[in-house]
């Protein structure tokens, strides 16, 4: 903590400034930056009209960086939309002394990580998260990747930033499906690293943006912990998957069938949902750790409708997970609410189980 209204994490050498002072303290590190130096800002066409002018109420020192815009959502995700940002970037001759704010939610930070990453081999960048995603999630860690051919985040670097700074008030500008999104992720890590945290989100009122913001800050911090003990993603980090090998198949699956996309969130809920069952049928978890997450989850998160002749479909979205080893699906999976457990092989038919267990609970919607 360097003073009452920040508080500042540290995710394996890159700051994470969180509180009511955290976009002041944004504007002082970039007042320091030497005379000139070249500011690009980066943002959706969302947060450049709901969070852009805050930040520069906030932040003097960006009022005179040019903005690039994108489209929201998952679609913005592609190699093509680099390349227009690396021209726009080259054909306003930005060198490697230029310095990319990334402003916006998960897809921002993911595409504008990637961009500050192969540009000129690699400029600096900062994140400025305007959602739960980006916040709790998204922006710590310098994970960053873009889709390709139906698949999620299969190209992509690790670059770190050289600083998160998190802004809660930003979320006013989220509607609640959007705030659900993000906190899919909060509850992530309560499950997998804090049982106090999973019991805090349990209890909190959603529709409170300032009840959320001590919660928003601590997931924060347990994803800058993580990432610092193993910020390659060779061990401990992989418990942040928890939930996800099935949901970016869900995911990656709904940009297929129009109509039917879910947001990463609402896909890592069924993930999320899938695994508890597959924690408690492998003889991991208890019965009544098992309800009681699925049971909070299902409260939160809809039933979806699930065909079983997708089954296929999904199972080859899987085979493209990164975390797989020799040809076997490997699964962040629990041993009790607040213990995750990495690296278990789960099989093809295990995984349809959990599927069809999904199906079997829609009555419980």
């Amino acid at each position: 903590m360097t003073h009452s209204d920040v508080r500042v994490f540290d995710a394996d050498g890159c700051p994470v400034t969180a509180g009511e002072g955290a976009l002041t303290a944004l504007d002082r590190s970039l007042a320091a930056l030497p005379e000139g130096t070249p500011l690009f800002i980066l943002g959706d066409t969302n947060t450049l009209r709901d969070c852009l002018p805050e930040l520069l109420a906030h932040a003097p020192a960006l009022r005179e960086a040019p903005t690039m815009s994108v489209s929201p959502g998952e679609a913005s995700k592609r190699i093509d939309v680099c390349t227009d940002i690396w021209e726009h970037l080259a054909g306003h001759a930005a060198g490697r002394d230029t310095l990319l704010i990334c402003l916006g939610g998960g897809v921002v930070t993911d595409l504008g990580g990637f961009i500050a990453g192969t540009y000129k081999r690699g400029i600096r960048h900062i994140h400025v998260p305007t959602t739960i995603m980006g916040m709790a999630d998204a922006a710590i860690g310098a994970k960053t990747a873009v889709d390709l051919a139906g698949v999620k985040n299969v190209v992509g670097v690790f670059h770190r930033p050289v600083g998160v700074y998190i802004h809660v008030p930003f979320l006013r500008s989220l509607g609640k499906r959007e705030l659900l999104n993000g906190l899919a992720e909060m509850i992530k890590h309560g499950l997998v690293c804090d049982t106090a945290h999973w019991a805090a989100i349990v209890d909190a009122p959603l529709h409170d943006i300032g009840a959320l913001a001590p919660l928003v800050e601590r997931s924060a911090a347990i994803k800058s912990a993580v990432v610092s003990t193993d910020p390659m993603e060779q061990g401990p980090r992989r418990l942040l998957n928890f939930g996800h090998t099935i949901g970016h198949a869900l995911e990656a699956h709904g940009w297929e069938s129009q109509g039917r996309a879910l947001l990463h969130g609402e896909a890592v809920a069924i993930g999320m949902m899938c695994a508890t069952w597959l924690s408690s049928e492998l003889g991991m978890l208890p019965t009544g750790d098992r309800d009681r997450i699925i049971t909070h989850l299902l409260s939160l998160y809809p039933h979806q409708a699930l065909e079983a002749t997708d089954d296929h479909r999904l199972l080859e979205l899987m085979r493209n997970d990164k975390k797989n080893k020799g040809g076997q699906f490997r699964f962040t999976l629990l041993g009790a609410i607040g213990h995750g457990r990495v690296d278990v092989p789960v099989d093809a038919a295990q995984v349809m189980a959990a599927l069809d267990h999904y199906r079997s609970i829609a009555t419980h919607a």
